[in-house]
């Protein structure tokens, strides 16, 4: 067993004091994902923040209001509505002196729209029999600003619309009564809704609350950087690949060896066939998980990745392992000569890593038929299990996908180990 041990170790130390495997064990999928990362911004300080400028908007307030109810003023309910300190990072709201100076604004460009309040704005508003139309003018290149002040604006109409419906239901009521409701019986019913409308969005303690909550990202305390959720997959695909990768190029010691003459030698001694390629074998193995594990929590530091629950991502690494090691000695199997490494290195694994899905991960709204396709290679169930885990998966929630990645493994580890023992027999 100590020989087994041995024979592990040395592999080990071979590769992690070689530059090219440690460039490609931990450098190459660590660099990728970096640039990746950093092209979409790097870090969550307040500098690496993408900063948009709100939109300038005129607004030009003709209304006049309705002295014989009260001075309603819907106009300025408009203006203050538009003007909250909620939406003040998406829209600059500036009152404009008329309605030509407002459209001047946005036909010089010192403004991208204008919204024009009409006269008689208020008593369209509260009169079931009157209308009038707020107008919005805007920059005719913009297309999601102005989508987004539209919908603003119905939101805001909505609510008086629903004090000309409380007029024409009272007016229903009294009329199935026997009664009839003159105007100033309407007027004071549209009055107490309009009352309502004003004070509906205070708070508790009389404080002014906002009809429309804009909360920016970042504001939120233990929010997730967007960033590092999309590079999450992209990482777990690069991960997937170099074990795969790894894997392979340590099952190659194998028929490197055998080349050289050393393996041969090794034979000759008096350890059993099996501890020796067993001890190969093992090596792939450790190799393997100081691999996964250095990635793991490098990544996590570096990108800022949440992996998952502990228990899940544990597993799901495991089976990993397994499968990729099973996967990389099994491939080797086949190969005569070190000169069928590269193609077999190169190509094997980049078309099983594309089908797998690997390298499409981070794109979104892809076919639902590739999802499936996946399957057909053991990468696509490794980018299953790292998805579950990142999504935060329970252990129970991955049982599935383990078993498979074991299961999978274990099967291609035999297949490779009987083909290897019968080669050198």
């Amino acid at each position: 067993m100590m020989k087994l041990i041995d024979i592990a170790l040395k592999d080990m130390r071979k590769t992690f004091t070689n530059i090219f495997s440690l460039a490609m064990s931990l450098g190459a999928p660590l660099l990728i994902t970096g640039l990746l990362f950093f092209a979409f911004g790097s870090g969550g300080g307040e500098g690496d923040k993408i900063s948009i400028a709100p939109s300038r908007v005129l607004v030009a307030n003709l209304d006049q209001g309705v002295e014989s109810q009260s001075d309603i003023q819907a106009g300025k309910m408009l203006v203050s509505f538009l003007r909250e300190e909620s939406l003040s990072e998406i829209m600059s709201f500036e009152l404009a002196a008329s309605e030509e100076e407002a459209r001047r604004g946005v036909e010089e460009g010192s403004a991208e729209m204008t919204v024009i309040i009409p006269e008689g704005f208020s008593l369209s508003a509260l009169n079931p029999g009157e209308r009038a139309q707020v107008l919005l003018y805007q920059d005719p290149t913009l297309t999601i600003a102005p989508g987004i002040l539209e919908t603003l604006l119905n939101h805001f109409m909505d609510g008086f619309s629903g004090a000309k419906i409380s007029a024409l239901v009272a007016g229903a009521q009294f009329q199935e009564l026997g009664v009839t409701a003159d105007s100033r019986v309407l007027a004071s019913v549209t009055q107490g809704y309009a009352d309502w409308l004003e004070t509906g969005g205070h708070g508790e303690d009389g404080s002014a609350g906002s009809l429309l909550v804009f909360d920016p990202a970042g504001e939120q305390s233990g929010e997730t950087d967007a960033r590092a959720e999309m590079v999450g997959p992209i990482m777990a695909g690069m991960t997937v690949f170099f074990l795969f990768f790894m894997a392979a190029n340590e099952s190659q010691s194998i028929i490197t060896e055998h080349e050289l003459g050393t393996l041969a030698r090794l034979f000759t001694t008096p350890t059993e066939k099996y501890l020796i390629l067993g001890g190969k074998f093992l090596g792939v193995f450790l190799t393997l998980i100081l691999q996964a594990g250095l990635l793991l929590v490098s990544s996590h530091f570096i990108f800022g990745i949440e992996w998952g629950k502990p228990a899940t991502v544990v597993l799901i690494a495991l089976g990993n392992i397994v499968l990729a090691a099973g996967f990389g000695i099994l491939i080797m199997s086949f190969v005569q000569n070190t000169r069928q490494t590269g193609p077999v290195l190169g190509g094997v694994l980049t078309i099983t890593g594309m089908l797998g899905g690997l390298f499409t991960n981070g794109i979104p709204d892809l076919p639902v038929f590739l999802d499936k396709a996946r399957l057909m290679v053991p990468q696509g169930w490794a980018m299953k299990g790292w998805e579950l885990s990142l999504a935060g998966a329970s252990p129970s929630d991955v049982q599935a996908n383990l078993l498979a990645l074991i299961g999978m493994g274990l099967a291609f580890f035999v297949l490779g180990g009987i083909k290897f023992n019968r080669r050198f027999n």
